[in-house]
Order: C-alpha cells, then structure tokens, then sequence
C-alpha cells in the first residue's frame, strides 16, 4: 500500500470516529443545513435533471430533498452494476430494491443520455478548500465522473470538509463543495 492510500485510509477512519459521535438525529438537522444552502445556488435552482445520489444512515441525507423537488426537478440515482455506477431515473413512490450495500435503488432502465443532466451532487467521506474529495475507496464514483462535462457539486457535514486531502491521479475534483456553513466554488 502506497503512502497517499494510507493516509486515505487514515482520514476515513478519522472521519467515521467523528461521525460516529454524532446521532442520527443531529445529522438528519445538519443534512437539512447542508441541503438549505445547495438549493439556493444559482447551478442547483438552473439545473433540471440532476443525478443525485440515496444517502446511507451516515451521509448528508438525500430522500426528503429529493421528495421536496420531485415537481421541479428530475432526479436520478446511481445504481452499482459491477465494478461501476449507473443512473436511473428516480419515481416518486416507485419501487425500488435494497442493494448489497443497503442503498435503495431505483429499478429500470439505465439513463445514458449524460448531456441531458445539468448537475451532479456527490457524496464522499471528505472534501477539502481545493474542491478535491475522499469516497470510500472503491472508485465508484471517479470512475464514472472522469468523462462528464456537467457540474459536480459535493456535499458534506462541515467536519468533513478539511483544509487539504492527499490526491492521487484518479482523483476526480469537483466543481462546488456545499456544506452547513461554506460555499466553494
């Protein structure tokens, strides 16, 4: 193992022990900050498809933002296929299916059309002031993001949000970090 996966690795435990002294309830409050300060920015309240992703317990929580859109807006949610991340189009009150990682996620027909999404919102274990982020190592995510052109915006409780991160090669860097108290862009 290289020195900047270590250190990856290092940060990931931090941040899940820092998490891990929040309750649900107090991330559920600070998802609501978080996603109060996205939804005023100019590229979310423009954007018209937007690929979002189904927050775990421990995530800025997602479903009650999307369920507060869903007229507006046109969500889509990713869907692990392999080694790989695929969207499909998010139904209000439609079926979805529990996957290995217990994210529910949304049963039909991959969406392939990226042109049409005017934004992305990532998640991530951390992020830093130099829009670079930190997921859960398993590359999901940069793999997909590396050939998009739309806008990514990451979003994240503010202790997740450091100075700086270790980056390798396959780092793909976002456009926006959002959390309770920053905007950068």
């Amino acid at each position: 193992m290289n020195k900047i996966q270590q250190q990856k690795d290092k940060l990931r435990a931090q941040i899940k022990s820092i998490k891990g002294q929040h309750s649900l309830e107090d991330l559920a409050l600070r998802s609501q900050e978080v996603l109060s300060v996205l939804e005023i920015t100019g590229f979310f309240q423009d954007a018209k498809k937007i690929f979002i992703y189904n927050s775990l317990a421990d995530e800025v929580q997602t479903i009650d933002f999307i369920h507060k859109w869903k007229d507006e807006k046109e969500f889509f949610l990713p869907v692990i296929k392999g080694d790989n991340i695929v969207f499909r189009k998010y139904i209000p009150n439609g079926e979805l299916k529990q996957s290995s990682f217990g994210i529910q996620e949304p049963i039909g027909d991959d969406f392939t059309d990226y042109n049409k999404i005017d934004l992305i919102i990532v998640p991530g274990v951390a992020f830093d002031r130099k829009k670079n982020r930190l997921g859960r190592g398993k590359g999901y995510y940069d793999r997909f993001l590396k050939n998009l052109k739309m806008p990514k915006a990451g979003i994240c409780f503010e202790f997740q949000l450091l100075d700086q991160l270790p980056v390798d090669q396959y780092d793909i860097p976002m456009d926006y970090i959002v959390s309770e108290n920053d905007l950068i862009w």
